[in-house]
């Protein structure tokens, strides 16, 4: 159930050592699903995730490496392709909701999606250093 994957993955962000507040979690629960933060490399040597950035307002993003070019949605598309492969998810159930042509985007994630793998990556990397 994505409500509950977003509040597991919020604790897991929201409290670090000795209590102190790390960064915001990378996810929403939103009506119908969640909302993804990502930071896109396009240009890259290859498509992976790679673990988390923080932006500048301390909100938590999942960092995706593409190597399709910022060109005519390029990109975008790449990003869509890797996020669909990696939670083993389809391509339909992934929309960017925000930043079409920013590093920075906001994805929806429909609920109809189911959420294993992206509990797996995001857990994983809650430990990665910013």
């Amino acid at each position: 159930n994505c409500p509950n994957l977003a509040s597991d993955i919020r604790s897991e962000f929201d409290v670090g050592i000795s209590g102190l507040q790390i960064m915001k979690a990378p996810l929403d629960e939103i009506s119908g699903g969640v909302r993804l933060f990502i930071r896109l490399q396009p240009g890259a040597s290859a498509n992976k995730l790679d673990g988390f950035f923080e932006d500048a307002e301390g909100r938590g993003r999942l960092k995706a490496k593409v190597t399709a070019v910022p060109e005519k949605g390029k990109a975008n598309k790449a990003l869509m392709k890797l996020l669909s492969k990696e939670f083993k998810i389809p391509v339909s159930q992934i929309e960017i909701i925000a930043g079409e042509t920013d590093r920075n985007k906001t994805l929806f994630i429909s609920s109809e999606a189911s959420t294993v793998q992206l509990e797996k990556y995001v857990v994983t990397f809650a430990d990665t250093p910013v």
